[in-house]
Order: structure tokens, then C-alpha cells, then sequence
């Protein structure tokens, strides 16, 4: 404090208005003393400071740099350089210290006896969320009340003791250990470096002329390919069959490794993977890109590694602005913070991200996967984002018929590794937010319901990867390159469905090595040039020899082709094992795992009948026995079945909800119908919350356009039949809209849960009964809905707010948020009378849904209703809003009802002209038309501006003979308006400050210019 060190005066204070002349007796504040003082409060400042920068290092800095000094493949796969490493380190060095430090610093000069607290605040902060960090696994309520006391503790602590704040700047050398460790990394420089750097000057042409087209897909296991006889399925992977009758197919063949960022270099080099070496051009400088560089054209998609010289590939994408590359980097290390920080329970309230790519985590043998590389993997979102699909068809899209140069085009493709997410017709479903159940630290539960949910979502997506090759295929076909190319469609891993043991790593503990072989063995079909025989090679093959096998049959020249020790050789590198034996004896391991396939997928052959009660899938709950249950079901998203479309390619193919009810619920299975028709049978699992949730999946053929109807139930097991007992919901309406006239005279409301019961009409009435409300929207980048309805004649009485978009229903939602200016104008029982929505039709709608929704609101605009518990309900109104421009510089009109209608002139079809300006007397009055003269169509509004702001709308409904006879369509009839101008301007001068406007049906405002002189009719 300022002035601790002065003795206190003692005499009184001096008398307000009055000077001292003389100082009181005792000691007077020297100068020195205060220049002491002021260094002395500038050393502690900066001390502070310092503490600050070493805790925020260790707190934030410390666990994501930890991590990816283990994991330097993540910079060379986010094209991150040394100067992005750079940019990270400096921004996470400077901003949090500046952020924390910025209230001592203001105190120092404004108030510095509160300095000191200021600091021992967020150095209170900082220790409480190391001390989370370090006790996260405990109960999340126990683990964030013993971090804030020992935060708390800390800073009482650096406030009252010098021996504690003299600790806390000694730790301000991790402000420097800690990125210092990070950008000195060998492998993290080596990741860091520009690829292109790497291209070896030294190789020749093989001699290699066949056209190669390379495909490897992820996560994908041989027995998903196979029916019950150990052969390619036919009916479920038809396409991947036809490819087999002219090609050669191992079934034998063994992966490098058990993840891919060691299997894809070992595929393409030609040498054993290698734990630690990385998946980058400069750690493998000789790979099937540089050997084929020289005869070849490249065309390569690597989505986890960077072996091709990007130079030299004619699909690389550009590399993102630096801007949108960092922005992207602290957005998914942030997430990737989060996870290593927060309690275990809270982690899966973050955004979902996928476990796509598996790079992170301990290098240490034998060690299963741990939270730290759970955590990393979820942070890669720009995978999850990608549409794994598009990329596909963009691949294929890039091949080129065979000219002088053949193309070398490879893919690796992230299917179908999860997200889960496609299915076999090539509909995509929105994932469920939450990570998988059953799944902890990459190890199935030992309840087997939760393995063979997700196993009977991976064999759907299995059969997408087959329609993508079909579309492989027919592009080669198209293109004359089938015949002539070396084609191979192989996969870097498998993945296993054992309940208790791990989904993607070699488990020792399963004596009879099948979990090791579900890993290790993998679907490997080659096509050699002019091919048209089907060949089985049983032979233990592995992968490592891909390249080899590629260049031989490419034409490559001998003596240039890289020889593995041996390529048959049944060995899997694992990514924290040592290299794992597989077993050279499979035939048990296959017929197991067939027989117990062929069982699941019954006799339809269809992963759709994996189920918890298969024998009810398809059956229609009317022809069942059924009665009213105990159990409750709140589903999430209700509304996504409101209004399916099936020509857009995503549906809501998954149903999850909370169950309520008693415990022994989780031994139950329920069945779930779409429509009236049984599609899933599951078993419920428990939540992270304690809760008792399910997870179904539906078929598509079960889906109808628009309002879809699902129905939950607890199957009753008999000793003959199965019953049902219906699982309430809650309340929920679906309306539709009665049109008479045009207008829409009445609602038609039915329940949620019976959608072919009993209809209810609601009179649709005029503001005149006490109804009434205005839509207040905003749509600039979203599809928002707010505003606010009342019921004056009975206050807190409107039941709901529905608002309809292209006749449809769009959203349903209450009047609960408050609204103080309606409560000023009506009164205070009127407060809570506003509705809001921020998103679209679903809480995180797919973009092309989302694109489509924008596009509708902004040219037709929405339609709401506010419904009361009278049985009745209004329209509510929307209102005019200023001119505006938009990004691109287009002038906008927009209205509150979401419309946002770009200003045209008059061409294109659109015409229409204001006729006549006159003033007789006191009033001004304009007169014109204006009409889509293609289409035959008049305007829904005419309405003037003045000085940009809304002043007045008129109807466009007057007969306009001469108008039909020009352009002899009877149609344009009653294009014509006429009204009044408020304010009554001179006509000489209406075009300085007015501007009429028409409103097209066809999503714009077309401005009427005025073509006869003012005060005359043309």
C-alpha cells in the first residue's frame, strides 16, 4: 500500500475548504519515501506479473504442448509451418497473462492497496484449474470443489505471505520452459517444416506407364465384407463384388499397423512401419508419389499424412489463409484444453468432435489409450466437418483420361471409420452428440447390447463405401481407363466389436488372438491392367508390399522397386505395443466371426436387423397386442419429424431420448416404430447424468414426406408373442394452416403422439378480440424467429407460438421471455409475453437444410400465429424495416418477418412504372401498376419509402385494362394501385425523398419509376 511505511499523523484532518500552512507534528512523507514506495509497488506489479505468466503457462500452455510434443504429426496435417508454431506460442504466452494481469495493473494506479488482491485472484484462478487438471477423474462435483478451495487457498495465501509470492515468481520460468521445449522438439520441427523442402532431386523414371488408381479406406475389417461362406457378400456389396471378378483378392492379407499415420507409410514406402516416425514427405522422402513423380501425374487426397510433394499434386489444396488456419488452430485447441481440464462428466457436454484421427497419446508399450489422446483426437473437428462424401466424388471427379502422361491418383478415404454417419441408399444422418456408448478409453463395456448397436450402424456404412465404388468404377469406365489401370481398393486397419475389449488397438488379453485379427485383418482386391479373370490369393500377405506389388504391375523397371524383408510375414505394428504376431492359423477365427455375422443380419441379410428383439423389426404395432405403459420419453429434436423431405440427403435417421421411469428400465428392451411400423428393437443405456437414455436407428424406407410419427415402447416378452407398452410423451402439437380465400382462416392442431387421431380447429381471428402480436426477425446469417403476442382480454393466456414457412409448420415454441416494452404499453401483467428462436428447425441443422431454410425465410418470408388458450388465434403482424445494404453491396429491403428482398429495376420481366402524380387539394395521390409479365403475376404490396425509413403500403389490386391489352395477357388485369401519400408532398418534388417500391412474389422489391410528369396521367 501507498503509504504503509509513514508513521500515522496525529493530529486531525485538515479542515475542508482551508488551507495547511504548516505540516502536522510527526514525520511528513518525504519525497524519497514516496519514490521508494512507487518502486517498490512497481516490483510487486511486476512480479505479479511474472507469477501470473508462469501459472497461465503451466495451466493452459503446458497440457495441449505435452501432448503434441507427443504427437508432432499434427502440425505437417493441419499444413501448420514454423511460423505458425511461432504465432501459437506467442499468443498463448501473451494473451491470457495480459487478460489476468490487466485488473493489477489498473489498480496499481487507481487504488493500489486493492493491487495485491487483484493479482492473488487470478493466481487463485490459475492454481484451481491446475489442480483440476491433475484431479479430473474424481466425481466432477468433488473435483471442482477441491480445485476453487485449493485456488481459493492460494490466493488468501500469496495475499498474507511473502514466502508464497516469492514461490510464485520462481515459477514464472515456465513462461519460457514451456514453449521453449515445444519449438526445440526435434519431431515437432521435423512436422513443422515445408514439405516441399523434401523432394528428392535424385530419382529417374522407373519405366512405369499403366494408369494407378490407389484407394485406401479406413477403419474397415475384412469379415464386414463377407458372407456366410467366407466369400465377397454379393447382395449386400455388389459393386465391390463385380470389381472382385476381375481382379485379385487376398483374403489373407495383414495390416502394417493398427493405426494409420504408421500403416499409410509403411503402405506407400515399402518399409516396416516404424513407431515414431512420421507420417510427413521428410521422414519418408522415397514413397510411391516421388518414385512415380517422373512418369506420372498426381493426384492425391491425404487427409491424415503428407508424403505427397504438394508441388507436385494437381488436387492439392491451396493452403488456408493464415488467418483462417489459426483461427481454426486455437478454435480445436481450445476444445483439446477443455478435455484435458474439465471434470470427466462435463467433457461430454462440449461439442462433438470425432475420433478420426488417432495419432495422439502416450509412446509408451502396452499402453491403452488414455484420456490425453481421447481428448486430441476429439479436437480435429475440421475432419469431422468434412463431408467425407463429397471428397470422394471430388477424387473421382479429378480423373482424366490417359494421354501421353498416365495419372497416379490416390485416395485415403475416412470411411468407414466413424463418425457414423451414411447409409447404404447414400443418405447421410446427423450423429448423436455424444460419444459413443459402451465406449470408454477406446474399450468396449462388457455389455454387448452397446458394441452391437454401433456394429450394426459401421455394416450400413460399410455398404456406402461399396456404392461410392460402384461410383469408382463407372467414372474409370466413362473415362476408358478401367481396362489399362492398376487399381487397388485396400484398407490401412480393421476395428472390433468384443465387448470388453479394445475397438482399435491389439488386445493381449484375448486368448484366442481374434481381437488381434479383427484389427489386422483387412479387405485388399488389385486390379492388374487388362484384367478380366477373378483371382484368389490365399496367401499370408502384407500390406507393406503394397508399393512393391503397385510399381511391378505399373510396368516399373525391376531394379527399382523397394524389396520388404518379407511382405508375408503375419506381423501388425502396434502403435503402443511392439510388433504383434498375428495368428497364422485364421480359419477359426473367420468361421466365428461369420457365423455370429450371418446370425445378426438374420435372413433379410441386412444390418438393419441387428436389434435388441429382431423378430418384431417390420411389423406394423396395430397387429400387435399394446397397452398403455408407466414409462416417459422425452426425445431430443421431436421436431425433425415434422417435415421430412426425402429429396434432401440428409434424414433423421437416429431417434435418441431420456427415458424416466424406475432403474430396472435398463434391463428392458424397447422397440421403436416409425409411422406405425417397427424399424429398431434396442436396450437403453445410462448417461453421463445419471440418466437412462436410448439410441435407435431407423430405416429410410420407413420415412415418408413430410410429418413422420414416432413411437416408443417397452417390449413385454411372453412366453408366445411379444406385446407392448407405449412410452408417453409429452404433450406436443403439430398444426397445419386452412386456407380460404387465400387467407388462412383456421389452424388444424393434432397431437404429437397421434398424429392420425382426432383434429382440433382453432378459428383464426382478427386483432379486434384482445389477440395480438408483431414478428420481429432477424435473418442477416441465420434463420431467427422472436418477437413477441399477447392476449389483453386474459394476460399469460397464449398457450403457443407457431410459425409456418412455405405452408409448412416451421417451429412451435411458448412466450416466456420478458418484453418490457410491451409491458410499458399494455401493462406489467404483459411482461413475459416474448418467443425467440435462434436456430433452425433442429438445434444444429445440416448446411444444405440450413441453406435451403435461409433462402426460404429470406424470399418468402415466415407466417406466425399466436394461439390462446381462449381457442382462438391470431396472425401476428410484421412491420417495414430502413433500406440497407448488404456485404456485397445490393441494396435490401428488409422486412421483420424474415423477408430480405433485393432492390431491382425494372427489366428482366419485372415491369412496372408509377403513372400518375397529382395533388388535388390537400392530399397527394400516386397512381401505377406493376406485374412479372412472364409469369402473369401482380405484386403482394406496393409501399413507399421516404428518406429511406418505411412510410406507407398500398394493395395492387385495381383493374388495369391497358396493362392486360399491351401485353395481351389477361392475367395482368388487376396490376394496378392508387393511394393517398401521408404528408401530402408537392409532386414537383416526390422523387427527391420517396421511392415506390413493388413487392414480387418472385423474392424482390422492384422500384417503380415515374414515367408521366408530375400532376398528368399518361
Amino acid at each position: 500500500m501507498l503509504l504503509a511505511s509513514a508513521p500515522m499523523s496525529k493530529s486531525p484532518p485538515a479542515t475542508p475548504g482551508k488551507t495547511r500552512k504548516s505540516e502536522p507534528k510527526g514525520e511528513a512523507v518525504s519525497p524519497r519515501t514516496l519514490s521508494t514506495d512507487q518502486v517498490q509497488l512497481n516490483r510487486s506489479l511486476g512480479a505479479g506479473v511474472l507469477a501470473i505468466a508462469g501459472l497461465s503457462s503451466l495451466a493452459f500452455a503446458q497440457p495441449v504442448y505435452d501432448l503434441l510434443r507427443r504427437a508432432p504429426e499434427f502440425f505437417a496435417i493441419r499444413s501448420l509451418y514454423m511460423g505458425d508454431l511461432l504465432a501459437l506460442v506467442v499468443v498463448v504466452a501473451i494473451v491470457p497473462t495480459l487478460v489476468l494481469s490487466t485488473p493489477g495493473a489498473a489498480f496499481r494506479f487507481l487504488r493500489p492497496s486493492w493491487m495485491r488482491p487483484a493479482i492473488a485472484a487470478p493466481v487463485g484462478l490459475l492454481v484451481a484449474l491446475i489442480a483440476l487438471q491433475a484431479i479430473r477423474n474424481l466425481p466432477a462435483a468433488l473435483a471442482a470443489i477441491l480445485a476453487l478451495a485449493a485456488g481459493a487457498g492460494v490466493g488468501w495465501a500469496y495475499i498474507r505471505f511473502r514466502g508464497v509470492r516469492s514461490f510464485a515468481l520462481l515459477l514464472s520460468i515456465a513462461a519460457i520452459l514451456v514453449p521453449v521445449l515445444l519449438v526445440l522438439d526435434g519431431r515437432v520441427r521435423q512436422s513443422a517444416a515445408n514439405p516441399n523442402d523434401a523432394i528428392p532431386a535424385d530419382l529417374d523414371d522407373t519405366g512405369a506407364r499403366a494408369p494407378v488408381v490407389l484407394v485406401i479406406f479406413d477403419e474397415w475389417s475384412l469379415t464386414s465384407i463377407l458372407d456366410a461362406q467366407g466369400s465377397i457378400d454379393r447382395e449386400r456389396l455388389p459393386n465391390l463384388a463385380r470389381l472382385a471378378d476381375q481382379a485379385t483378392w487376398y483374403p489373407n492379407a495383414t495390416a502394417a499397423a493398427d493405426v494409420s499415420e504408421l500403416a499409410l507409410p509403411a503402405m506407400l514406402t515399402g518399409q516396416e512401419a516404424e513407431q515414431g516416425r512420421l507420417p510427413t514427405l521428410a521422414a519418408n522422402p522415397v514413397n510411391l508419389f516421388t518414385v512415380l513423380a517422373p512418369s506420372h501425374d498426381i493426384s492425391a487426397i491425404e487427409p491424415i499424412t503428407s508424403l505427397c510433394p504438394p508441388e507436385l499434386n494437381l488436387v492439392a489444396e491451396r493452403r488456408p489463409a493464415f488467418g483462417a488456419r489459426f483461427g481454426l488452430l486455437l478454435s480445436d485447441l481450445r476444445i483439446v484444453w477443455l478435455n484435458l481440464t474439465l471434470p470427466a462428466a462435463w467433457t461430454e457436454r462440449l461439442p462433438e468432435v470425432t475420433r478420426t484421427w488417432s495419432a495422439f497419446g502416450q509412446d509408451q508399450a502396452s499402453t491403452p489409450v488414455d484420456d490425453d489422446e481421447e481428448a486430441v483426437q476429439r479436437a480435429l473437428r475440421h475432419l469431422r466437418e468434412a463431408d467425407r462424401a463429397a471428397e470422394f466424388r471430388k477424387f473421382i471427379g479429378a480423373f482424366r483420361p490417359s494421354g501421353e502422361t498416365p495419372g497416379l491418383y490416390f485416395m485415403h478415404s475416412l470411411l468407414p471409420h466413424t463418425p457414423w454417419e451414411y447409409l447404404p441408399s447414400g443418405h447421410s444422418y446427423q450423429t448423436p452428440r455424444n460419444r459413443i456408448h459402451g465406449l470408454q478409453r477406446e474399450r468396449w463395456s462388457t455389455e454387448p447390447w452397446h458394441a452391437l448397436h454401433s456394429r450394426k450402424r459401421y455394416l450400413l456404412q460399410v455398404q456406402f463405401v461399396d456404392r461410392l465404388i460402384g461410383e469408382l468404377v463407372a467414372r474409370l469406365e466413362a473415362l476408358d481407363l478401367f481396362e489399362r489401370s492398376v487399381i487397388v481398393i485396400a484398407a490401412d486397419h480393421g476395428v472390433s466389436f468384443l465387448p470388453g475389449r479394445s475397438r482399435r488397438f491389439p488386445d493381449a488379453g484375448d486368448p484366442s488372438g481374434g481381437q488381434i485379427l479383427d484389427l489386422a485383418s483387412v479387405p485388399l482386391l488389385i486390379k492388374s491392367p487388362f484384367q478380366h479373370e477373378p483371382e484368389i490369393d490365399e496367401r499370408p500377405t502384407s500390406l507393406v508390399g503394397l508399393t512393391s506389388r503397385i510399381l511391378e504391375l505399373a510396368g516399373a523397371d525391376a531394379s527399382v522397386i523397394p524389396r520388404p524383408q518379407d511382405t508375408r510375414a503375419p506381423s501388425l505394428m502396434g502403435k503402443y505395443a511392439a510388433r504383434v504376431e498375428v495368428p497364422v492359423d485364421r480359419e477359426p477365427w473367420r468361421r466365428t466371426r461369420l457365423a455370429d455375422q450371418a446370425a445378426l443380419l438374420g435372413e433379410t441379410n441386412d444390418p438393419l436387423a441387428i436389434g435388441a428383439v429382431p423378430s418384431l423389426h417390420g411389423q406394423r404395432i396395430s397387429e400387435l397386442p399394446r397397452q398403455t405403459g408407466e414409462a416417459g420419453i422425452q426425445l431430443e429434436k421431436p421436431d425433425l419429424w415434422d417435415d421430412v423431405s426425402l429429396e434432401r440427403s440428409s434424414l433423421p435417421a437416429i431417434v435418441q431420448g431420456t427415458l424416466t421411469g424406475p432403474e430396472w428400465l435398463l434391463e428392458r428392451s424397447f422397440a421403436v416404430a416409425l409411422n406405425g411400423v417397427i424399424g429398431a428393437s434396442v436396450r437403453p443405456h445410462q448417461t453421463s447424468d445419471g440418466d437412462i437414455g436410448i439410441a435407435a436407428m431407423l430405416p429410410d424406407r420407413l420415412f415418408q414426406p413430410g410429418l413422420n410419427q414416432v413411437d416408443v415402447f417397452l417390449v413385454s416378452e411372453g412366453e408366445n408373442a411379444s406385446g407392448l407398452e407405449y412410452v408417453e410423451r409429452p404433450l406436443g402439437f403439430v398444426y397445419e394452416l386452412s386456407w380460404e380465400q387465400g387467407k388462412g382462416d383456421e389452424l388444424l392442431r393434432r397431437s404429437r403422439s397421434a398424429l392420425a387421431g382426432d383434429v382440433e380447429r382453432i378459428p383464426v381471428v382478427r386483432d379486434d378480440t384482445g389477440l395480438l402480436g408483431y414478428l420481429e426477425g432477424s435473418h442477416r446469417e441465420a434463420a431467427n424467429i422472436h418477437g413477441w403476442a399477447v392476449d389483453l382480454t386474459a394476460p399469460g393466456s397464449i398457450q403457443q407460438v407457431v410459425a409456418f414457412l412455405e405452408g409448412r409448420q416451421y417451429w412451435l415454441g411458448t412466450t416466456h421471455h420478458q418484453r418490457p416494452n410491451v409491458a410499458d404499453r399494455y401493462g406489467r401483467e404483459h411482461l413475459y409475453t416474448g418467443f425467440t428462436q435462434k436456430t433452425g428447425p433442429g438445434a444444429e441443422p445440416d448446411s444444405e437444410t440450413d441453406a435451403e431454410i435461409l433462402d426460404a425465410i429470406r424470399r418468402e418470408g415466415i407466417v406466425a400465429y399466436a394461439i390462446s388458450r381462449r381457442d382462438m388465434a391470431v396472425r401476428l403482424k410484421f412491420f417495414y424495416t430502413p433500406l440497407e445494404f448488404d456485404e456485397d453491396g445490393l441494396e435490401i429491403l428488409p422486412i421483420s418477418d424474415g423477408r430480405r428482398l433485393p432492390v431491382r429495376q425494372t427489366g428482366n420481366g419485372l415491369e412496372g412504372a408509377i403513372d400518375l402524380i397529382t395533388k388535388p387539394g390537400r392530399r397527394t395521390l400516386i397512381e401505377g401498376w406493376a406485374a412479372d409479365v412472364e409469369q402473369g403475376e401482380r405484386p403482394r404490396q406496393i409501399v413507399i419509402y421516404r428518406d429511406g425509413k418505411f412510410m406507407k403500403n398500398l394493395g395492387a389490386n385495381r383493374e388495369r385494362p391497358d396493362v392486360a391489352a399491351h401485353h395481351d395477357d389477361p392475367r395482368l388485369l388487376r396490376t394496378g394501385f392508387r393511394g393517398v401519400v401521408s404528408g401530402a408532398p408537392e409532386p414537383e418534388t416526390f422523387a427527391e425523398r420517396h421511392r415506390v417500391f413493388a413487392l414480387m412474389l418472385s423474392g424482390s422489391a422492384l422500384e417503380l419509376p415515374a414515367i408521366a410528369a408530375p400532376g398528368t396521367s399518361p
